[in-house]
This record gives C-alpha cells, structure tokens and sequence, in this order.
C-alpha cells in the first residue's frame, strides 16, 4: 500500500511540474533588430497576479536557452518589463559572403550590400557595415 501512495505521488508531482510555465521580461528597453542577450531579460513564473501584472496576452513564449545564447532578435521595438512573445522575435538566417581576390579567398558572415571594382560593402550579423578593399587597403 505504501508502494502504490509513493508511485502515486510522484505521477502528481511529474503532472503539476509540467504545468509551470515561465515567461521572458524584457529588464530594458530592446530597439529593432537588436539582439537579446542574456542581460535585456529576466524569467518570471506564470501565475495570475503576473498575468494581470504584465497583462500578457501571447500563447507562444520564445526558449529560454536560445535567448541566453543570444539567437534571437527583436521583430520590433520592444519596452522596458513588457514580456517577450515568440510573435516578438526571430532567429536570424546566417548568410555567409565568399570573396576571391585572386589568390587570397574570405570568407565572412553577413550580405554583400554593395560591389564596386574598389572595394566590397557587407552588412555583418550585428548590423554593422563594414567596407573591404580589393588592393588589401584599409583607408
């Protein structure tokens, strides 16, 4: 009998594990396209005083592991302690730009803005413009 109780109360833990839910809010204001790092957010419990709290109304929340590697990004401006929907961010796709200046060959992530016979323009994945020179000059 002792046996069945204890089997018993862990298949009611285990179910009421599962049923936690927490839910990313931004600590600072997180501009547009911006990366979410591990520092623009903190992890509340999902309980009713926090609903009507944070007023979250999203179904969907983004993985929290993937947030503190820093793989998403901001679809639009988000506010300071506003929680953070899935509808909220994406995953950025890694383009990743070849360069043949004869016998030297680069490799770089990011898109190739614009191509001149001076120089080459990319956008890196942190939005940053960058401009390489064919001659290996860096003026």
């Amino acid at each position: 009998m002792k046996y069945i109780l204890l089997v018993l109360s862990i298949l009611s833990v285990n179910i009421f594990a599962n049923s936690l839910k927490i839910a990313p809010v931004s600590v600072k204001n997180i501009g547009y396209k911006k990366q979410i790092s591990i520092g623009s957010f903190h992890i509340i419990q999902l309980n009713d005083k926090n609903i009507k709290n944070y007023r979250i109304r999203c179904k969907k929340f983004p993985d929290i592991q993937l947030m503190r590697k820093g793989k998403y990004r901001a679809k639009h401006y988000i506010s300071k302690d506003r929680v953070i929907c899935m509808k909220d961010v994406y995953m950025p796709k890694v383009k990743k730009v070849k360069f043949n200046f004869g016998l030297l060959e680069i490799e770089k992530d990011g898109e190739v803005i614009k191509e001149t016979t001076r120089y080459i323009k990319i956008r890196n994945l942190d939005g940053k413009i960058q401009k390489i020179y064919k001659d290996g000059s860096n003026l």
